[in-house]
């Protein structure tokens, strides 16, 4: 038995020895740009943005908000290039970065970043900080999750949405109380002729073995405590985004360079949170929907298109040769068809 106490010992040393061990910084953290402005929110942090202002001014229109993927993602500055050319068409246009990620401050405690809390952080940014009435929101995959739960509580505040590259409708669809696949309730039709290059699932799963990974959940869930600084954790995501970009398109050779913004407890915290049931209130929500996915999307059609099936007023529109990141290949594509939404 002391042969086996002598093991164990020797296997905790080496686990809390490799804690120690800095995490290889591959990707150099995000900096500030030129545009980038900062929110104080009302409990103390900051949250960064950009704002594209209007071109022109002909007519007063309603503002645009991008919320962007992940959890735990950031805004890219080519979709603040990409978006930036919408200004042309008289709206302001904001992109910011989700509490605890991208250029946006890193709270203290693990329980400061929750879905609920990103939600209020959107009303607090349209009423307090945009002071609109009316918005047209903009979401970028995970960003569609905040948007379609924020509509539902507010429906009167929407002008318009966009929902581009949306993952899976959260919470997962339950029928008589057991997990039902969205694909079987929407199979995609031959005619869009999809291609699937990528498991995203299977890099996130082997990050999530890491020991520091492991470390940080568990002091985070049963502690509420960050064992491992923020700046270890956010090495790890941005690592593994470099990696697992190579799935957000068509072809390999348009992945843009990773830019560092990736907020690892912000991904842990929100994916770990009850998300409520909503879809009996989207029939409220009249605004106008449009649905953006790319032919070589690693979501399924069902998932985007249970979007479609729940907001009354939705359509769908699938780009040719264009991957999660639409914008990356088909960036004229993309904008014509938000263009043409937006103008009718």
């Amino acid at each position: 038995m002391r042969w086996m106490g002598i093991v164990l010992g020797l296997l905790l040393l080496c686990f809390f020895m490799l804690l120690l061990i800095p995490e290889k910084e591959t990707v150099q953290p995000i900096t500030p740009r030129q545009s980038t402005k900062y929110w104080t929110m009302n409990e103390g942090f900051r949250i960064a943005y950009t704002k594209i202002s209007a071109s022109t001014s002909l007519q007063e229109k309603k503002p645009i908000v991008f919320l962007h993927g992940g959890p735990g993602g950031y805004v890219h500055s080519s979709i603040i290039t990409a978006l930036g050319e919408l200004s042309s068409l008289g709206h302001d246009i904001y992109l910011y970065d989700q509490r605890g990620s991208g250029l946006s401050d890193r709270l203290e405690n693990y329980s400061d970043v929750s879905f609920e809390k990103h939600l209020l952080d959107l009303q607090e940014i349209l009423q307090q900080k945009i002071k609109t009435d009316r918005v047209i929101l903009i979401g970028q995959s995970f960003g569609c999750a905040i948007i379609s739960h924020y509509s539902v509580r507010h429906p009167k505040q929407i002008e318009k949405i966009i929902f581009s590259s949306p993952g899976t409708f959260k919470p997962h669809r339950k029928i008589d109380g057991a997990y039902v696949s969205v694909d079987s309730l929407f199979p995609s039709p031959d005619s869009l002729q999809f291609k699937t290059p990528y498991d995203f699932n299977k890099d996130v799963d082997n990050m999530a073995l890491k020991p520091k990974a492991v470390v940080a959940s568990m002091g985070a869930l049963l502690l509420n405590k960050k064992l491992i600084p923020d700046a270890q954790m956010d090495r790890m995501l941005n690592t593994l985004a470099s990696q697992f970009t190579k799935g957000m398109v068509c072809d390999p050779a348009n992945v843009l360079p990773e830019e560092g913004g990736g907020g690892l407890y912000a991904y842990i915290a929100t994916n770990s949170d009850d998300y409520p049931e909503i879809r009996s209130k989207t029939k409220d929500v009249n605004a106008p929907v449009l649905v953006l996915q790319g032919q070589c999307e690693y979501h399924s059609f069902g998932a985007a298109y249970e979007y479609v099936a729940l907001f009354p007023n939705a359509r769908y529109k699938m780009i040719e040769n264009a991957g999660h990141e639409i914008w990356w290949e088909q960036q004229n594509a993309y904008l014509n068809q938000i263009r043409q939404f937006l103008q009718e």
